[in-house]
């Protein structure tokens, strides 16, 4: 069944093909303000560009400028071929129907700061599970619609309202963990429609009572009421792996939901995704990664120890560089890097592009300018 929505936006495809003003690092961006970048749709004519996963960066170097990926735009990843992907807690907003369609989409990590989810943000995608982060007080009407494989769904104590349609259609949803102390206002008359058997877990039995006289959340044949128990951690379930592409992964458990904290012990992640990515430092450092349920969390923890990439033969270190080429308004770079940092400079030390990075092109670059690439100890100048 195509819906009335999905329709109006496979018409409004065309109109996406040029609506960003720079790319970089795989990603199409629109210029928000001196500061600021939102990600943007970007088509091949009847396709999207994005495909697999996606790891989308705080930041981004343009033209000499330094700018904050603080947005996601309307449909900017809808009807793509994305499998999984992470956003940084720098971004805000994440708009209107941005993924909806991604049938391949299975996980998501939402920023920690985001301020609502939004009207079909999700719908129509693959995902099992979902953790939504404090402070959102809203989600959007049909946020989750037709989310055939949602499973397991977390929801923080400032959730105040869920919009008409956000779960119709949602017909494998088992359990919802909510931590908001009173039940949020459920919008419309098909949210939960011809749904049974689904757990609905709550803080303590004040909220069981205030959950049993809602209207909604108190009805028996669909929801079962429980309070939480207690959550401990899988440490066997899992499994970190270094990437090629600068990059450490960490695979989760199923239909669990987890806190990641930096070295310092602040908050850095809250996710249900398949898997979290970790960004190989510079460094060493030492994360942890705890199980949660947004009601409570486990002591124990996992601890994430992040050493930098480096060569294993110190004296192949010492004669490996990389193949830069600067050629048709870009700069190419080849060559086993171990998922070293790579920069680039133009002649007045201005930063450009940063990232970890394996084989790559970098462009956007203005031409008929020098450049420094600096490709992890290894630096070459070269002229687009």
């Amino acid at each position: 069944m195509i819906h009335r929505w999905m329709m109006g936006l496979a018409m409004a495809l065309p109109l996406m093909a040029q609506a960003w003003d720079f790319t970089s690092g795989g990603f199409y961006y629109d210029i928000v303000n001196d500061y600021e970048v939102a990600v943007a749709p970007a088509w091949d004519g009847m396709e999207s560009v994005y495909e697999g996963v996606q790891l989308i960066p705080e930041q981004v170097y343009c033209d000499g400028a330094n700018y904050t990926v603080a947005a996601i735009a309307d449909g900017a990843f809808s009807q793509s071929r994305v499998t999984q992907v992470q956003i940084p807690n720098t971004v805000t907003r994440i708009g209107a129907e941005a993924f909806a369609g991604c049938d391949q989409l299975t996980s998501v990590t939402l920023p920690l700061y985001l301020q609502e989810v939004s009207p079909r943000m999700l719908a129509g995608t693959a995902i099992a599970n979902i953790a939504i982060p404090e402070g959102v007080t809203e989600i959007g009407e049909g946020a989750f619609h037709e989310c055939v494989q949602l499973h397991t769904v977390y929801l923080p104590t400032s959730l105040l309202m869920v919009g008409e349609d956000a779960f119709e259609d949602c017909f494998n949803l088992f359990e919802i963990y909510c931590a908001a102390p009173e039940p949020p206002e459920v919008l419309g008359e098909k949210n939960f429609l011809a749904m049974s058997g689904i757990d609905l877990i709550v803080s303590d039995n004040h909220a069981v009572k205030a959950y049993t006289s809602s209207e909604v959340w108190g009805d028996s044949d669909t929801f079962s009421l429980w309070t939480n128990d207690d959550i401990y951690l899988d440490r066997s379930s899992l499994e970190m792996e270094t990437l090629d592409d600068g990059w450490t992964r960490v695979r989760l458990s199923d239909n669990m939901a987890f806190s990641v904290y930096d070295h310092y012990g602040y908050l850095m992640a809250l996710t249900a995704a398949d898997n979290y990515f970790f960004a190989t430092p510079e460094v060493e450092q030492q994360c942890a990664i705890a199980a949660t349920n947004m009601i409570a969390e486990s002591e124990d923890v996992l601890a994430c120890n992040l050493a930098p990439a480096a060569p294993a033969d110190e004296m192949l270190a010492e004669k490996w560089h990389p193949t830069i080429i600067a050629e048709g308004g870009a700069i190419y770079i080849s060559g086993d890097n171990n998922g070293t940092w790579t920069s680039v400079y133009d002649g007045a030390g201005r930063l450009y592009y940063q990232h970890p990075t394996l084989d790559c092109f970098i462009d956007g670059l203005p031409t008929n300018r020098v450049y420094i690439v600096i490709v992890g100890d290894y630096v070459q100048k070269v002229r687009l």
